[in-house]
């Protein structure tokens, strides 16, 4: 599992190969797995910025659960799969960002990618002592 950077400061892309525990008794990846698929990403987008969940916690009292998502589903993923993460940030609040993560493999005859499954997430900033919204620190997106 791999991930670039996109020209785009707001792009990441993150490689995901699809195992056996990913799917279902159809041989598809099982529609919840892919919440568990974007959230490596989001995982990989902090720790490309030199940063983790934990860290985010013990240093700066901070966590980011996730207030609200929608998912689309396509396309039937399969085992085997090289799924693209990609994860664009479309609109950043004081308090809450919204990320668009969209899950796509390459057509086996040609470099066309297919869109299998997105997801747009609204994530908060909160505060670990007060559990109330807190701003977004600049420095975190700054390094984009």
């Amino acid at each position: 599992m791999t991930a670039t950077t996109h020209s785009n400061s707001s792009a990441f892309t993150y490689i995901h190969r699809v195992c056996y525990s990913d799917t279902d008794a159809a041989g598809f990846v099982y529609h919840g797995r892919y919440l568990e698929i974007f959230e490596r990403s989001r995982a990989e987008w902090l720790a490309q910025r030199g940063q983790s969940p934990t860290k985010l916690m013990n240093e700066f009292n901070i966590v980011m659960p996730v207030r609200e998502l929608t998912m689309n589903f396509y396309k039937p993923g399969r085992l085997d799969d090289l799924l693209h993460i990609d994860q664009v940030i479309e609109h950043r609040g004081r308090t809450q960002v919204s990320v668009k993560q969209t899950a796509q493999r390459k057509l086996s005859d040609s470099n066309e990618m297919q869109v299998i499954a997105s997801a747009t997430l609204h994530i908060v900033c909160v505060d670990t002592n007060t559990l109330k919204p807190k701003a977004w620190p600049d420095w975190l997106f700054n390094a984009e």
